[in-house]
């Protein structure tokens, strides 16, 4: 796999990842606060929380996360098919087979959906209703079509994010909210062979939008 790209670790809900030499922490638990974090970024996103890739960021003590709807915890899905592999061995029809596909944790878009600011001694208010799309990382050259049969979910659809959230302004402060999309991370095998039955120790992720995180804080 790329050095760019965000990768999950299996079986883990909170955790710590390296890549490129910036740690990236995921939680399952919703973040609470709104506390403005020191040398944040000029989103108001510590930059130490960014994903290597600048797709994804960990919710931190100024991070408000709500979902649209009820986590998937960490259950199995029942649906798998096959994918050609491309190029196929000389001699042999091999597939892909995405087996096991599981949700494993949840993270925060970098792209800001929507925003309001404002002087206090005020309450800002900031309700969201967007389509935001799904994506995808992989590290075998399968079609989006069998992840999507493999996770059980479509990773070509967008989905609909809807939450509100309301943050008090201190007196004599400039506070800000911004909206990024919600995702839940899920995590499928892959596996190759006729029958797809050998483990290439191959993955891939999908993310799909689940909520909203709301970023609040004032200066």
């Amino acid at each position: 796999m790329n050095r760019g790209i965000f990768r999950p670790k299996r079986r883990e809900i909170t955790k710590i990842l390296a890549a490129s030499g910036v740690a990236v922490t995921l939680t399952a638990a919703m973040g609470t606060g709104v506390s403005h974090a020191e040398g944040s970024s000029p989103l108001g996103v510590p930059t130490s929380s960014i994903s290597a890739d600048g797709k994804f960021f960990a919710p931190g003590l100024n991070t408000v996360v709500k979902r649209t709807e009820a986590p998937a915890e960490n259950s199995q899905l029942s649906a798998e098919t096959t994918s050609p592999v491309a190029p196929a061995p000389t001699g042999a029809e091999a597939y892909y087979r995405i087996k096991n596909g599981h949700w494993i944790a949840q993270v925060c878009g970098t792209d800001v959906i929507q925003q309001t600011s404002g002087q206090g001694k005020a309450t800002l208010v900031l309700s969201v209703d967007q389509s935001v799309a799904a994506t995808v990382t992989k590290e075998v050259n399968v079609d989006l079509k069998y992840i999507s049969a493999g996770l059980g979910w479509s990773v070509t659809s967008t989905y609909g994010v809807k939450q509100e959230s309301r943050y008090d302004v201190p007196e004599g402060k400039w506070g800000s909210i911004q909206a990024f999309p919600l995702f839940d991370i899920y995590e499928g095998e892959a596996w190759s062979g006729v029958g797809g039955d050998l483990p290439t120790g191959k993955r891939v992720w999908g993310y799909k939008p689940a909520g909203v995180c709301f970023n609040q804080w004032s200066q």
